[in-house]
C-alpha cells in the first residue's frame, strides 16, 4: 500500500472530487435508486417497532461518546439524572437542517455510482442488498480488554469501497451550521479529536482501519458568488492503527471497571461544556452549580 500521507491526499481528493463532480451534473430520479431508498425507510420502520436490547449485565459505550468525560459516560450508565436544557425552537430547527442534510448525502453517493464515470467510492451492499449505513449495520459487541467486559454499541455513517483496490473504508459525515468559515482552512485544520477517536472506535467494531470524513456547511456562500464562492466542505482521511485501537481500549476498560466496582472517575475539566450531568458532578465536588 502506497505511503500513508499519498493515501491520506489520494482517498480524502477523490472523496472531494466525487462530490464535486456529481454536483456539477443535472440528473434526475432513478427508479432503482429510489426503490433501494423505500427499501431503507421500510427497514427503519421495522427497527423503530423492534428495538434490539443491549447485552445486560455489561456497561455500553457508543462511539460518538467514545472521547466524553469518563465521569459523565459513568453517569449514564448509572442513570443519574439529566440537566433540564432548555432547548428555542431555532436550535431544533438547527439540528433538524442538519439531518436532512446528512440524509441528501447519503443520497448523493448513490446516485454517483449511476451518473459518473468513474467514481472512486460506492457504498458498501449488505447481502440484503441495502447500504452498509446507520441502522442497517448496527451493531452491540461485546469486548473483553484488560479482564474487563463491556459492550460497544453503535452504527457509522457509512461503509464505503474505495475502487482503484477494493477496500473498505468507514465513511462519517459532519455539518457545520453558523457561518462557512468553519469549514475553511484558518478555522478547520483536520478532523477534529473527538472525531477521530469516534472512527477508532468504529475501527474496533466493524474491523476497517481507516476512514473519510466530510465536513459540509450548511450556511453557503452568496448566490452569485459563483466561481468564486468560498468553500462550503472539506473531506480528510484518517487511518487507525493498533496503538490507536488499544489506546482506546485501556481508556474504556478503565471506566468501565469503575462503573463495575461502584467508583466514581475523576472530572475531565475540559470536557464539561457538553455535558448534561452538571449538577451530579457538582454534587460529587461538594459545590454549587
Amino acid at each position: 500500500m502506497e505511503h500513508d500521507s499519498e493515501r491520506s491526499q489520494r482517498l480524502a481528493g477523490a472523496l472531494y472530487n466525487q462530490f464535486n463532480d456529481l454536483h456539477s451534473k443535472d440528473f434526475y430520479d432513478d427508479y432503482e435508486i429510489e426503490s433501494l431508498l423505500l427499501k431503507q425507510k421500510e427497514h427503519d420502520l421495522y427497527n423503530i417497532k423492534n428495538y434490539e436490547k443491549l447485552p445486560e449485565g455489561l456497561v455500553a459505550f457508543s462511539p460518538s461518546s467514545a472521547s466524553a468525560c469518563g465521569r459523565g459516560l459513568v453517569f449514564k450508565a448509572n442513570k443519574v439524572r439529566k440537566d433540564e436544557i432548555q432547548r428555542f425552537p431555532y436550535q431544533r430547527r438547527w439540528t433538524r437542517n442538519s439531518s436532512a442534510v446528512h440524509e441528501a448525502v447519503q443520497r448523493d453517493l448513490l446516485y454517483s455510482e449511476k451518473v459518473l464515470d468513474n467514481p472512486m467510492f460506492k457504498v458498501h451492499r449488505l447481502e440484503s442488498g441495502l447500504p452498509a449505513w446507520e441502522q442497517n449495520i448496527k451493531t452491540a459487541k461485546v469486548i473483553e480488554h484488560n479482564g474487563i467486559k463491556f459492550v460497544m454499541n453503535g452504527m457509522c455513517d457509512g461503509i464505503l469501497e474505495y475502487q482503484p483496490d477494493g477496500s473498505k473504508v468507514l465513511f462519517e459525515f459532519k455539518t457545520k451550521s453558523t457561518t462557512i468559515g468553519t469549514v475553511g482552512t484558518y478555522k478547520l485544520k483536520g478532523v477534529q479529536e473527538e472525531h477521530r477517536i469516534q472512527a477508532i472506535a468504529y475501527s474496533i467494531m466493524f474491523g476497517i482501519d481507516e476512514a473519510v470524513f466530510m465536513y459540509e456547511s450548511v450556511a453557503k456562500d452568496g448566490w452569485t458568488k459563483g466561481a468564486d464562492a468560498k468553500v462550503d466542505f472539506r473531506t480528510f482521511y484518517v487511518k487507525i492503527t493498533e496503538e490507536d485501537r488499544a489506546a482506546l481500549l485501556d481508556r474504556l476498560s478503565e471506566i468501565a471497571k469503575q462503573y463495575y466496582e461502584g467508583d466514581t472517575p475523576k472530572k475531565e475539566a475540559d470536557k464539561c461544556f457538553f455535558c448534561v450531568y452538571k449538577t451530579a458532578c457538582a454534587k460529587v465536588e461538594g459545590a454549587s452549580v
